[in-house]
């Protein structure tokens, strides 16, 4: 009975620890489509690339209504949009034009 015991205890805490680990490697946000149409730059407060995890390499933004989607690495607009929240005061602009 003991042992009953022992095994049953031995076969709960290993599938604890196993779920735990799954859970733990698992992307929190991975893209499936993509937005492809132009978005207005100033509609953007956020941007996020997508885990390493995940099967496509993309970028996550983030409206100023909190709505999110998911672009391409080739978006055309990508570049303006990571520079514009980089860098919110064009404080590099303003430095390297004097």
């Amino acid at each position: 009975m003991k042992l009953c015991c022992a095994v049953a205890v031995a076969v709960i805490v290993l599938a604890l620890c196993c779920q735990g680990q799954s859970t733990a490697v698992t992307p929190d946000e991975c893209c499936f489509s993509f937005y492809n149409k132009p978005v207005p730059v100033s509609r953007i407060k956020a941007y996020q690339e997508t885990h390493a995890g995940c099967p496509q390499k993309a970028v996550v933004l983030t409206t100023v209504a909190d709505k999110k989607m998911c672009v391409n690495q080739d978006f055309k607009q990508l570049q303006e949009i990571k520079d514009k929240l980089d860098d919110p005061f064009g404080t590099q602009t303003q430095a390297s034009s004097r």
